[in-house]
């Protein structure tokens, strides 16, 4: 199973939404992935925003069990904008308790 997922780790990512700096981080991950668009993972210790549990989860055979988090920024709650790996598989073990958001909420910028 771990030839379907691939970690690569980036310079720099940086998540903003309506010009508001959400994420800024230079030890993060992107995750490619057969079949899905790329993500990139975050360590909580690098977002500027609240997080709290969102609603809902599931489990990823390749990924391991995730839950969403809902983001706020400021005044603004964007709920499920985001999902973290609680108990990820060996091959993802590296962004444990990492955060990834949702590239229809938010805006991702990053550097290889």
């Amino acid at each position: 199973m771990s030839d379907h997922v691939r970690l690569e780790p980036l310079k720099h990512i940086r998540v903003h939404r309506n010009g508001e700096l959400v994420a800024d981080t230079l030890n993060g991950f992107v995750i490619h992935e057969g079949g899905l668009s790329d993500r990139y993972y975050i360590p909580r210790s690098d977002v500027k925003a609240t997080l709290s549990d969102g609603s809902g989860g599931a489990t990823c055979p390749w990924k391991g069990e995730w839950k969403h988090l809902d983001v706020t920024i400021g005044n603004t709650r964007v709920p499920d904008g985001a999902w973290t790996y609680y108990s990820p598989t060996k091959v993802c073990e590296p962004v444990k308790d990492f955060v990834a958001f949702y590239d229809s909420k938010f805006q991702i910028d990053y550097n290889r």
